[in-house]
Formats: structure tokens, C-alpha cells, sequence
């Protein structure tokens, strides 16, 4: 029997790649390049899914992934979070005390930042946080170290100096999964439907747009705006609701939404992650 696969994007070690590894036991994973052709690993039917991050807790918002929700053409069927966990390594034959840089990741590197400062080593930027740990591995000198995960530390052969670098112990990264078709969920399920859309310009749209949720007692638990032209006059809207598409009052909710948008698109509905409950 042919094995199921998810990508990602990143290589291996990466830290999408250890949460494939993580809900996707039975699936190979396969690293893409870009988040793009993560996603068309799916739609050209090389992988079954693709597992991307979207919002973190302390960073925020992932760069550019609200574009991309907005343009494809495949659906969101699960949501996943994850506690990081950054790791500080190092060649095995090296210790702390002769390490005077860190490699990783901007965001790695930010969330680290009061750690790093007290062990009074000089943060440099690097493309993503695995890549760092292969930088680490090949690289000649012996005064480096990375910041990434413990699988990347297995993988690349390092040795880790200090667990948990991290500033903050509630690190949490969301994540989506996409696929081409929706899923088949009990409406007795706890459900999130993901929505863009655009609003129609009169004034106060949005407020008359998201008026049927609140009159229908139905719970919106994201709400982000982005620029969809470069004239900063319109812009596009993703919302996450807690509801199923077949629910009768989210009907009376969509249909005051759609009255109210000039574009309108259901991302996929799937069933909320157990970090939810």
C-alpha cells in the first residue's frame, strides 16, 4: 500500500516538519522550498496534504500566508498547535563556554532574545531555524551554535547546550492543513469555518457584515485585515467561526456576510483542535 504524504515547507528538522511527524505518524513528509509549492504539492496531487503555519502566539501572524489563503483553490480540513521549543546546539565536541555566535531564524532569534543576551553570544540571521542546525553541522567553525528544534539536533548530529532557550514557555504556533477536499464532520462537533472575504465600499461594512454572528449568538475567534490593492482603500478580511456550514442560524449569519461583501469564499470547516476545548 502506497504511504500518504504531507509536505511542508522548510527541510528536514524543520519545525513544521516535526509537527508532521507529530499528527501525521503514518504519512511520509516531504520539505517544499516556499509555502507555494508546499501548497502545490497538493493540488498537482504530489502529496495528500500540507501542513503550513499561519499565527504564533508571540510573533504573530505568519509573512504572507494571508495572501496565499486568499488565492488557492484548496481547502482547510484540520488545525493543529504546537508548543515550541527552541534548543541552543552545537558540534558534539564543542561546549557552551567556546560558542560566541547563534544562527537562526529572525523569529527564533526574537524569542530568544533575553537568553541569548545573558549567555553574551552575537544573534546572526539565517534563512530558517533546521537550515541553522545544517550551517552548524558543516560548517568549519567551531564557535557556532543554532537555535532549532530537538529533532533538527538528531537529525544534524548536535549536541545540545541548554533546553528550552526560549523567553516565554506559552510559545504556541498555529497550524492549518490543506487538502483538496473538506472533510465529512458531525455537526455535534466543535467546528471552525475559516471565510475571506471583501466588503462592499459604504460605510461601516464591516460592522454591518459581521452583524448576523453577533444577532445569531455565534462566536467569531479571528478577525484579520489585510491590503488587497496598493491604494490602501481596499481591503480583504479572513474570519474563523465557531460553527458548523450546515448549522441553520451560521446560514442567517452568511447570508447577512454575503449581503454586505463584494467577494466572498469559504476557506473549509474542520474540527477544532482539542488546545480549543
Amino acid at each position: 500500500m502506497k504511504k500518504k504524504i504531507v509536505s511542508f515547507q522548510g527541510i528536514d528538522g524543520a519545525y513544521s516538519d516535526l509537527v508532521c511527524r507529530k499528527f501525521y505518524r503514518t504519512y511520509k513528509t516531504l520539505p517544499c522550498e516556499t509555502f507555494q509549492k508546499t501548497l502545490d504539492a497538493v493540488s498537482k496531487g504530489v502529496a495528500n496534504l500540507a501542513l503550513i503555519p499561519v499565527e504564533n502566539n508571540i510573533a504573530g501572524r505568519v509573512a504572507d500566508m494571508h495572501l496565499l489563503l486568499e488565492k488557492i483553490e484548496l481547502k482547510i480540513v484540520a488545525e493543529h498547535y504546537h508548543k515550541v521549543e527552541h534548543h541552543l546546539m552545537s558540534k558534539k565536541n564543542v561546549s557552551l563556554k567556546n560558542i560566541n555566535k547563534v544562527y537562526s531564524h529572525t523569529h527564533a532569534l526574537s524569542q530568544c532574545r533575553a537568553n541569548i543576551e545573558k549567555l553574551k553570544l552575537e544573534p546572526v540571521n539565517y534563512i530558517d531555524t533546521a537550515g541553522a542546525a545544517k550551517f552548524v553541522r558543516d560548517s568549519e567553525d567551531s564557535d557556532i551554535s543554532a537555535i532549532a528544534s530537538m529533532l533538527a539536533s538528531e537529525i544534524y548530529e548536535l549536541r545540545i547546550l541548554k533546553k528550552n532557550l526560549q523567553d516565554r514557555r506559552d510559545n504556541i504556533t498555529r497550524f492549518l492543513v490543506f487538502s483538496k477536499s473538506s472533510p465529512k464532520i458531525n455537526m455535534d462537533r466543535k467546528v471552525i469555518t475559516s471565510i475571506v472575504f471583501n466588503t462592499k465600499n459604504i460605510p461601516a461594512s464591516l460592522y454591518k457584515a459581521l452583524g448576523g454572528f453577533a444577532e445569531n449568538s455565534i462566536n467569531l475567534t479571528r478577525l484579520e485585515s489585510f491590503f488587497v490593492n496598493k491604494d490602501f482603500k481596499q481591503f480583504s478580511f479572513i474570519i474563523d467561526v465557531e460553527s458548523h456550514p450546515d448549522n441553520g442560524s451560521f446560514k442567517k449569519a452568511l447570508k447577512v456576510l454575503k449581503s454586505f461583501s463584494s467577494k466572498f469564499r469559504i476557506l473549509g470547516f474542520y474540527e477544532a483542535s482539542k488546545f480549543r476545548k
